[in-house]
C-alpha cells in the first residue's frame, strides 16, 4: 500500500510540473581548430552543421569577437547559408550572435520544412565607428518544434560570422514521464516476484 500511495504522489507530482525542460545547450566552437569545416562534430549535443561554415578566429576589425570568444563560424565562400539540423528532439528555441556585411537572416523550420518564424540583422551590422555597438546582434527563434534553422544573407557572395549558436530542446511530455515511472514500477514488482 505504501508503495501504490508513494507511486500515485510521484504521478501527481509529474502531472502537476507538466514537463522536464531541457538546459539550454550553447556551442562556442572553441573546441574545433581555425580551418575546420563544422559538420556533425556537435551531433552529441542535439546540433549537426551539415559542413555549411567554417571555423575562424578573425575576419577583419569589420568582425570582432564576442569578449569571451576567440573563435567563431563564417559561411564558406560557396555557401549563401548555414544550415544548423536539430538531433534528436527538436527544438523549442534557437539562435546566435551575427556579425554580417548585408542583411542575414535566421529562419526557422519544422519537419516538412515548412518556415515558422524569422529574424533578421536588418542591413550591415559589421563595425562601424559610427554605430559601435551592433556587431554580434542575437537572432534567435522560438516556435514548438523547429527541425533545424538556416542563417541566410540576402546577396550572393557575402559574409557573416556566427558565435555561440544556442538551443533549447522541446521538453519531454509529462505522458513520456508518467509512462517511464510507471515501468520502473512494474520492474520493481517483476524482480520482487523473481
Amino acid at each position: 500500500m505504501r508503495k501504490l500511495i508513494t507511486f500515485c504522489a510521484a504521478a501527481v507530482l509529474i502531472l502537476t510540473a507538466g514537463s522536464a525542460h531541457a538546459d539550454m545547450t550553447v556551442i562556442d566552437f572553441e573546441s574545433l581548430d581555425i580551418g575546420t569545416v563544422v559538420d556533425d562534430q556537435f551531433s552529441y549535443l542535439g546540433a549537426d552543421f551539415n559542413g555549411d561554415a567554417t571555423v575562424t578566429g578573425f575576419l577583419s576589425s569589420s568582425f570582432p569577437l564576442l569578449p569571451e570568444s576567440s573563435k567563431v563560424i563564417f559561411n564558406s565562400p560557396s555557401y549563401d547559408l548555414t544550415r544548423v539540423d536539430a538531433v534528436g528532439p527538436e527544438w523549442m528555441m534557437a539562435g546566435g550572435h551575427v556579425t554580417g556585411t548585408d542583411i542575414v537572416i535566421l529562419t526557422a523550420y519544422d519537419s516538412s520544412d515548412t518556415p515558422l518564424i524569422t529574424d533578421s540583422t536588418g542591413g550591415d551590422n559589421t563595425f562601424n565607428k559610427d554605430k559601435p555597438n551592433t556587431t554580434n546582434m542575437l537572432l534567435s527563434v522560438s516556435a514548438p518544434n523547429i527541425a533545424y534553422v538556416k542563417f541566410s544573407i540576402i546577396n550572393s557572395g557575402t559574409t557573416f560570422t556566427v558565435d555561440d549558436f544556442t538551443f533549447n530542446p522541446v521538453p519531454v511530455p509529462a505522458a513520456v514521464l508518467l509512462g517511464m515511472l510507471g515501468l520502473s514500477v512494474a520492474g520493481m514488482k517483476l524482480r520482487k516476484f523473481s
